[in-house]
C-alpha cells in the first residue's frame, strides 16, 4: 500500500509567526508543508525528522525545513518545549533573494537540516523584535516586519556559511547494518529492493530485518523506500529531466503509480486539495 503523506496548512500571507511553550509532547505523523519551515528550540530537548534524516535537538537549534520536505517532531509529554514557528512563503523568499543571497538556499538542506548555535541570543533577539513588531497594529507594521524577517533570514544565513558552522549530523542507528541497508537502499533505487532481496544481500532473515528496521528508525522499510525514491524523482525533475525519466530512474516500474504517489506525497495535481491554513501551527 502507498504510504499518503499528508500535506498540512495553506498560506494565506507571505509568513507566519507562532511562539509556544507547553509540556504536551508531540505526537504528529510524518507531513509536508508547501512553505518552508523555521523552527528555532527555545528551550528543551527533543528530536525530528527530515526528508528520511532523524536529528536530535537540544535548546539554540534551529530546523530548517523545505517547502515539500516530509518531517515530523519528537517531543516527551511532560517536559518543557519552546519554541518559535516561522512559516514562509517560497514566493516571498524569491521577491527578496539576489544574485548573491539566494535565500530558499537557507531550506535545501545541502549542508543539513539542523543548524546548532553556541550563542543564539543575537537571532533570538530579532526574532523577539518580529515576534513584537506583528503584535502591534501601527504604521509601517508591513514594512518593518519583512525587514526584521529578512534581517533574521541574512543572520541564520551569515551563520550558516561561517566555516565553524555546527551543523547537527543525523542520528546513526545503533545496529550497524541498518546503516548499511539505509545506504544500500539510497544506492540502488532504481533497482529492485523487495524484502526479500535485501534479506539475501544482508543474510539476516526478512522478518527480523523489518521488525529491526522499525525499531531503529521509526518506519518500516517499505515507508523509507517509498519516500526516498519520490525524494529522489522530484530532485531530477527540478534538474529538468522528465517526469517519466524521473519515474523509471527513481525505481517506480509503473508510471501511473508513480504519478499518484508523487501527487498523495507533494501536492502538486491541480486539483489537489489544500489542508487547513496556516494560522494554525503544524509542526
Amino acid at each position: 500500500m502507498e504510504k499518503n503523506y499528508e500535506k498540512r496548512g495553506y498560506l494565506l500571507d507571505d509568513f507566519r509567526l507562532f511562539h509556544l511553550k507547553d509540556r504536551e509532547g508531540t505526537n504528529v505523523d510524518y507531513h509536508y508543508h508547501e512553505f518552508c519551515k523555521l523552527l528555532m528550540l527555545r528551550s528543551g530537548s527533543g528530536g525530528y525528522t527530515v526528508d528520511g534524516q532523524r536529528y536530535s535537538l537540544d535548546t539554540g537549534d534551529i530546523v530548517l525545513i523545505g517547502s515539500g520536505c516530509v518531517h515530523r517532531p519528537e517531543f516527551e509529554h511532560g517536559l518543557l518545549y519552546e519554541r518559535v514557528i516561522i512559516y514562509i512563503s517560497p514566493a516571498f523568499l524569491q521577491q527578496h533573494s539576489v544574485s548573491n543571497c539566494q535565500l530558499e538556499e537557507i531550506f535545501n538542506g545541502e549542508h543539513g537540516h539542523v543548524l546548532h548555535l553556541k550563542d543564539p541570543h543575537n537571532i533570538w533577539g530579532i526574532s523577539d523584535a518580529l515576534e513584537q513588531e506583528l503584535a502591534k497594529d501601527e504604521y509601517g507594521r508591513v514594512i518593518l516586519s519583512n525587514s526584521l524577517l529578512l534581517r533574521l533570514l541574512i543572520e541564520i544565513s551569515r551563520c550558516m556559511r561561517d566555516p565553524k558552522a555546527a551543523f547537527s549530523t543525523p542520528i546513526t542507528p545503533a545496529d550497524s547494518r541498518i546503516l548499511e541497508i539505509l545506504r544500500y537502499i539510497d544506492a540502488h533505487l532504481a533497482e529492485d529492493l523487495s524484502i526479500d532481496i535485501l534479506a539475501e544481500e544482508f543474510y539476516i532473515s526478512k522478518f527480523h530485518m523489518m521488525r529491526l528496521f522499525k525499531q531503529e528508525t521509526g518506519r518500516s522499510i517499505h515507508d523509507y523506500l517509498q519516500e526516498r525514491r519520490l525524494l529522489h524523482a522530484r530532485d531530477l525533475i527540478r534538474q529538468g529531466i522528465s517526469a517519466t525519466d524521473s519515474c523509471f530512474q527513481s525505481g517506480f516500474r509503473s508510471y501511473s503509480s508513480f504519478t499518484r504517489a508523487y501527487a498523495k506525497h507533494f501536492g502538486t495535481t491541480p486539483t489537489g486539495r489544500k489542508g487547513a491554513p496556516a494560522d494554525e501551527t503544524y509542526e
